[in-house]
């Protein structure tokens, strides 16, 4: 009676030790998979605020106010974890049109876009190298959202 209480009381054992190390184990495991969640939020949350600071910094170099004052235009990159793009991604980089605190997006391009500038209240032109020898315009009405796009110069060489 004694060998078969002494068994169970051994197994019993057994089983607790081998359930302590299971739970440990899974406490490990989650315990690390928590420290590679924070990590990764972490960077993200650094990679976010170094883009609001870079576009901070592209608002001010491109900032151009209308004729009449009333509203502004400026490039503003999109976010990208890795922040290299795609040469065709057609929408990394935005004219944001800011009138009466109100924010939207006019225009998008590549990383191509280049300046901008007010040709009156409405019309905005954007400019876009295509080239060694090219340089595309977009000119965008603000209101309409209406685009053309024209061939601003070409220069040829001859020999």
């Amino acid at each position: 009676m004694k060998n078969k209480k002494t068994t169970t009381n051994i197994i019993s054992l057994i089983f607790i030790v081998f359930f302590v190390l299971l739970a440990t184990l899974m406490i490990s495991q989650l315990g690390i998979n928590f420290s590679k969640k924070f990590k990764n939020e972490l960077k993200e949350e650094q990679a976010q605020l170094l883009h609001r600071k870079e576009n901070e910094e592209l608002k001010e170099l491109t900032l151009k106010i209308s004729p009449n004052q009333k509203k502004q235009a400026y490039f503003q990159k999109k976010f990208t974890e890795d922040n290299v793009t795609d040469i065709s991604d057609e929408d990394y980089i935005s004219v944001i049109l800011d009138q009466e605190s109100k924010k939207e997006v006019l225009f998008q391009g590549n990383f191509r876009l280049s300046y901008l500038e007010w040709l009156n209240d409405d019309d905005i032109k954007v400019y876009k190298g295509c080239g060694s020898s090219c340089l595309l315009i977009y000119v965008v009405n603000t209101k309409t959202k209406e685009v053309n796009e024209l061939v601003e110069k070409i220069i040829e060489y001859s020999p």
